[in-house]
């Protein structure tokens, strides 16, 4: 009953209601009451308060409330186990990436693991870089993919490749002739952003300014997608991963510009993973499947230089 109680008590947080707990979980709502009044008697606590517009989490809830998501986590988990060992190729992986890998790195990984293992159901969440930990932390991901070295007493982390940040431009721009600009330089291109509280845009300004760069930036994003579609329209240069532009690069529709004696940047795309967690073995085989793709020398290689200038194209 405890487990029942704990799983009625997440419904009513997640969706912020008595009611649609009950319809979701496909009780009345006076049972969902009962539950979370039963809850909160072997807690010793109250959980939740009911405002005049919405519920509210007592600070006991919020305990409550985090250790209950990882209990249901687990149980899954060893549901998932035990139908694997029933069942040799079977069971469920849950994926959290952030947003570019999800989107650039993650989709032709995914198509070799299916092909490796068709019976393994895939569940993959997006997020920045904390919120790809927290769903590791919590159970709620199996694995965690991320772009920046993240460090936690409870997380494993494996390095799979560094992927380089640089300065893109459409090919049919005024500046891509001069292939080669100067920090100065850059200070005077419009410049497409990354939306400017993300790490990522963080990490560009923070070498920016230590290159005495003063970006004028004219439009700002919230993915890398749109940027690049921006640059590729002629509006304005742009920093981007490698891994987001790699196509358009091989392709010609951006090419790089160097900054001069600017360092190169990169970020460092990594597989999180709890310490304490049981491997199964389509976490196993996933971890594989990365390591064989990711860690390869070829995926890590910039695409070929253009050699050819817009003009004789």
């Amino acid at each position: 009953m405890l487990y029942q109680y704990l799983e009625t008590f997440c419904r009513v947080v997640d969706e912020g209601s008595f009611t649609k707990a009950g319809e979701s979980l496909g009780f009345s709502q006076p049972t969902v009451t009962k539950q979370i009044h039963a809850l909160e008697q072997e807690m010793g606590a109250v959980l939740i308060r009911r405002g005049q517009r919405r519920l509210q989490l007592t600070p006991a809830g919020e305990v409550v409330y985090s250790h209950a998501r990882r209990i249901l986590n687990l149980v899954q988990e060893c549901r998932s186990a035990i139908k694997a060992l029933e069942q040799p190729g079977h069971g469920e992986l849950k994926i959290g990436a952030v947003f570019t890998i999800a989107l650039f790195t993650l989709p032709p990984v995914l198509e070799e693991y299916r092909q490796e293992q068709p019976n393994v159901t895939l569940r993959v969440r997006t997020g920045t870089n904390q919120h790809i930990l927290s769903l590791v932390l919590h159970d709620e991901a199996d694995v965690g993919l991320t772009t920046v070295p993240l460090f936690h007493p409870q997380v494993s982390t494996i390095r799979l490749f560094d992927d380089r940040v640089l300065l893109v431009a459409s090919p049919k721009s005024q500046w891509a002739s001069k292939r080669v600009v100067t920090p100065a330089e850059v200070s005077q291109l419009p410049m497409i952003s990354y939306q400017r509280h993300s790490q990522f845009q963080g990490f560009v300004q923070a070498n920016f300014a230590g290159a005495g760069i003063t970006p004028h930036v004219v439009m700002e994003f919230d993915t890398h997608e749109a940027v690049k579609t921006m640059v590729q329209l002629g509006l304005g240069v742009a920093m981007v991963p490698l891994s987001a532009v790699k196509d358009d690069l091989a392709a010609g529709r951006l090419i790089e510009l160097e900054i001069k004696d600017f360092p190169p940047l990169a970020r460092t795309t990594s597989l999180i993973v709890r310490q304490d967690r049981h491997p199964t073995p389509s976490m196993a085989s996933f971890k594989q499947t990365l390591i064989r793709l990711l860690q390869a020398p070829q995926y890590r290689e910039p695409p070929p230089a253009q050699t050819t200038t817009p003009e004789t194209k």
